[in-house]
């Protein structure tokens, strides 16, 4: 597999969108949602026990929006890092996608939590309506059973008040000490057929842009960015990150990423634990 560099980084060639792995100033990039604090305190040990960042962040290369990598992007700040690896990418490319994460709800709790849900004054509709509600925005969220749905109808057209009354749902949730889970269909592949599932809004990269200019963030998980290629690997010691000279590190970064060797994967290839759905650049 190979790959062409230039002055600004390492183009990555051959993907099914362009890719170009530099390093960015950890002030330059703008998450647009918020992190879950204990994934975040997770990750932070975690790099404080290995200090190696594994995996470079995705981000516009034009405004500098993370699109994958929030949690890295804050656990490096949090380590006095001023310097990211990153995978820039034009967010405009129509093959660059969001789609939802949907909420798994179950446990023992689950009736208080329905108790509670009905105070919000939901609608009962059924399961076609559900989606179709969402599509056109007349609800901000829907929770599901088998045999039964709420929609939640908007109080406000603002998209950003909408998810933030979705993630209302899922504090509430939380609070009744319900298990949350977020998987990318709506099936509920725990067997328990008493669980709830919420869907949410589809935020689009419209929204995305404009919240990010206002200065707001979204809440946790609400977009899933699709990525059609994607790149791995290529890990960092903690400490290169750290330095205050940034044409320094940014030269040694990309002396070391050019002499790795890059495997093209397709999409269903496994790294690690996790397997990807899309295809992968991993970077040895």
């Amino acid at each position: 597999m190979g790959a062409n560099s230039s002055l600004k980084g390492y183009s990555v060639a051959g993907g099914r969108i362009p890719i170009l792995i530099t390093l960015r100033k950890t002030s330059d990039l703008k998450p647009h949602e918020e992190t879950v604090a204990e994934d975040l305190e997770r990750l932070v040990d975690a790099l404080r026990e290995n200090p190696v960042l594994r995996h470079p962040i995705i981000a516009d290369r034009t405004t500098g929006i993370v699109l994958d990598g929030t949690h890295r992007l804050a656990a490096i700040k949090q380590l006095k890092c001023n310097f990211i690896p990153s995978a820039l990418v034009d967010y405009n490319d129509p093959q660059i996608t969001i789609e939802r994460w949907f909420r798994l709800f179950s446990g023992s709790n689950l009736r208080n939590l329905e108790i509670d849900l009905r105070l919000l004054k939901p609608k009962d509709v059924n399961h076609d309506e559900c989606e179709d509600g969402l599509s056109k925005r007349r609800w901000y969220a829907t929770v599901e059973k088998p045999i039964s749905c709420l929609a939640f109808p908007v109080r406000s057209q603002n998209p950003y008040e909408m998810v933030r009354d979705s993630y209302g749902i899922e504090m509430t949730a939380r609070k009744q000490s319900v298990s949350v889970a977020y998987q990318d269909n709506k099936v509920a592949e725990t067997g328990d057929s008493e669980s709830l599932v919420m869907s949410t809004i589809k935020i689009d990269k419209k929204e995305v842009v404009e919240a990010v200019g206002k200065g707001k963030l979204f809440p946790p998980k609400s977009t899933r960015h699709i990525i059609p290629s994607r790149p791995l690997g290529g890990g960092v010691p903690i400490d290169w990150l750290q330095g205050s000279d940034f044409s320094e590190a940014q030269s040694r970064y990309q002396e070391y990423i050019q002499s790795r060797k890059v495997k093209r994967l397709p999409e269903g290839s496994r790294v690690g634990s996790r397997r990807y759905l899309e295809e992968v650049f991993l970077f040895e």
